[in-house]
């Protein structure tokens, strides 16, 4: 009888699951990757682990990277290590005044040369104070040199505007009281000029006035004064030294006037054509000689 065979059927078992430690235990045992190391270990460049550290995490492919990082950077900084400054800790005065200094303040206020135009306004106090307020403030020199030429434009500017304004008001003023006064206009506005000389008040100070008050204001304010005083009173007044007017001192600012007329060849022109011209259209030369003149016939008709 045949010997039976009997077969027995075999299956190859599922693997079973790994977990997370052993796979961490089998990570432990495998060889080193292949990746080749960072071109900074190279051993002929014999870097420092801190140097070989900073070049992988910058991530630099080549040395040549790393290089040209380094020269944009100095192109961003403005120069070598020798033109950089560092720049200061907010208590730290020595630090900020050494910033300050490399760019261009000086040590002292007498160190800001401040340049103007030729016959440029300047008021040396109002300069003076504005140098040490610069430098307390750690502007440079050229910055004040700037600024002072600006300051110096806008004032200018606005002095201009003010005066023409100022013209404006006064024409304006003076056309009301031509028409107000009408022919009176020249004898009115020259009555109430020697009532105002009579009360000892100077010519400079009457062109003061005028230009504070406004000429319309001024003038018929002064021949109120002059219709009070009335002319006799005008006369005497002028000549007593009591008001500080004598025949001789309006003699003396007569000559005074020719010389300053005189010495001035545009003035001189002006005055003499103004011989020839209407009232209405002298000059100021011109309206003061006239008003001297007046003021001397007065005092020797009152025999002072």
């Amino acid at each position: 009888m045949a010997e039976a065979t009997i077969a027995t059927e075999t299956t190859e078992a599922e693997p079973a699951e790994t977990t997370e430690v052993e796979a961490d235990k089998i990570a432990d045992t495998l060889p080193e990757s292949d990746t080749p190391a960072h071109w900074s270990r190279h051993e002929s460049l014999k870097f420092d682990d801190d140097t070989v550290g900073w070049l992988e995490n910058k991530n630099f492919e080549n040395p040549q990277a790393a290089i040209a990082s380094h020269r944009e950077l100095e192109k961003k900084m403005g120069g070598p290590p020798e033109m950089l400054q560092k720049w200061f800790e907010s208590d730290d005065e020595e630090g900020k005044q050494a910033v300050f200094k490399r760019l261009g303040k000086p040590d002292t206020v007498e160190g800001y040369k401040v340049e103007f135009e030729e016959g440029a306004p300047i008021n040396p106090d109002t300069l003076e104070w504005f140098k040490k307020s610069a430098h307390e403030r750690n502007l440079t020199s050229e910055q004040v040199q700037g600024m002072a030429l600006d300051w110096n434009d806008e004032v200018a500017r606005i002095q201009t505007e003010e005066q023409q304004a100022l013209d404006v008001r006064n024409e304006s003023e003076k056309t009301e009281l031509k028409i107000a006064w009408g022919t009176k206009y020249d004898e009115r506005l020259d009555y109430g000029h020697r009532a105002m000389m009579a009360l000892g008040v100077e010519e400079e100070k009457i062109d003061i006035l005028e230009n504070t008050l406004g000429p319309k204001f001024l003038a018929e304010m002064a021949a109120k004064i002059a219709d009070t005083m009335g002319e006799d009173t005008i006369a005497a007044n002028t000549s007593t030294t009591a008001f500080g007017t004598t025949k001789e001192q309006v003699q003396n600012q007569i000559n005074e006037l020719n010389a300053e007329i005189g010495a001035d060849t545009a003035r001189f022109n002006r005055y003499r054509a103004d011989h020839s011209a209407s009232k209405e259209g002298t000059d100021k030369d011109f309206r003061r000689m006239q008003q001297y003149r007046a003021q001397l016939r007065s005092l020797i008709k009152a025999g002072g």
